[in-house]
């Protein structure tokens, strides 16, 4: 079978957002360097604002892969296995049908949608790795575990799942 890759990109929302914030870290941090030099103050914004950009960064969903065995989500450091065996549900979406979320532990934008975030309506945790709020597949597995990516092209995602799946007997 033919591995079927799906890459993430930045909406332009997205990018508004991670360089608005990049933009007010370091404005925040060039304040406390100029006007605090040499406090502790300065010192733990800089770092705590590294690590959390530096969390978000290797958190950040940057594709997902059709192989096999499986449905992968890969993020910088991390890869989401989903066996066939594992799926109940593969489906288009629509935003407005998915509303409210509330991120938990989630990433809000910078560099995308993605983490834990909260189903108000049916108070269920969903995996999101999104990079822009249109062209969502859901995706749930046996366990009720959702997860919400986007993809340029969703017909042919869960098109190519169905034909993964089926070809595996699952």
């Amino acid at each position: 079978m033919n591995h079927a890759k799906f890459k993430y990109r930045l909406d332009k929302r997205a990018r508004t957002i991670t360089w608005s914030i990049a933009g007010g870290v370091a404005l925040v941090a060039g304040a406390l360097w100029l006007f605090a030099p040499g406090e502790y103050l300065s010192a733990w914004f800089v770092s705590t604002a590294m690590a959390i950009v530096l969390l978000c960064f290797l958190s950040s969903p940057r594709s997902i892969r059709v192989t096999d065995k499986a449905v992968e989500i890969r993020c910088t450091i991390e890869i989401t296995h989903i066996t066939y065996n594992r799926l109940r549900s593969v489906r288009r979406v629509e935003r407005s049908g998915l509303r409210p979320f509330v991120p938990l532990f989630a990433s809000p934008g910078f560099l995308g949608w993605f983490g834990y975030w909260l189903d108000v309506r049916s108070w269920d945790m969903v995996k999101v790795y999104v990079t822009s709020w249109d062209r969502l597949v859901l995706i749930e597995d046996i366990y009720e575990q959702r997860y919400l990516v986007n993809v340029g092209d969703p017909d042919k995602l869960v098109e190519s799942i169905e034909q993964a799946r089926n070809e595996t007997g699952k």
